[in-house]
């Protein structure tokens, strides 16, 4: 799999939000950027902005939400471990997150950084605002005794939820 790099950081996209499922409903984990003065930005350039506490709102919005989840005690080390790191650029946020989620799958994704534009976005607005529908089969959500499935989630919500059999769910057999 290989990451652009070089390609315009696109604002509501996935690159930096994910959503999930809290006893109110749906929420969205959002990481917040830098804008740089000239607008524009390539997904390498996009420095996280480390003036918010982003990453204490994040693990209290997944403790929250997954404190009762069945894989919740599994993960939130791994978690707390990445939220830790504090990185400077979203790519490497993201590439950290790509690890632990190779990891924790138990896949075998080789990741690399592109060394330049690939071209390969997606123009489907849908597609790069990480809402394309996706038919997720559905698994038992914490909060199912009180809504139904709640479907294109984040993987984390599997993962608390399914532990590393969420995979046999997406990846064909």
């Amino acid at each position: 799999m290989e990451l652009d790099l070089h390609e315009y950081f696109v604002k509501q996209s996935i690159r930096t939000r994910a959503e999930i499922l809290s006893a109110n409903g749906v929420i969205q984990l959002n990481v917040p950027i830098e804008h740089s003065e000239s607008g524009k930005q390539t997904m390498r350039e996009v420095k996280i902005d480390h003036s918010k506490h982003w990453q204490s709102e994040h693990w209290r919005a997944i403790t929250s939400a997954y404190a009762n989840a069945p894989y919740f005690e599994h993960y939130a080390h791994d978690l707390q471990g990445i939220f830790a790191k504090q990185p400077i650029y979203v790519h490497e946020l993201n590439a950290l997150i790509l690890d632990w989620l190779n990891d924790a799958l138990a896949l075998d994704i080789k990741i690399k950084m592109s060394e330049a534009y690939t071209g390969q976005t997606s123009a489907q607005k849908k597609e790069w605002l990480g809402r394309a529908e996706n038919a997720t089969t559905a698994y038992q959500q914490v909060f199912g005794y009180k809504t139904a499935f709640v479907p294109n989630l984040s993987i984390l919500d599997g993962l608390m939820n399914e532990g590393p059999l969420i995979r046999t769910r997406f990846l064909p057999r």
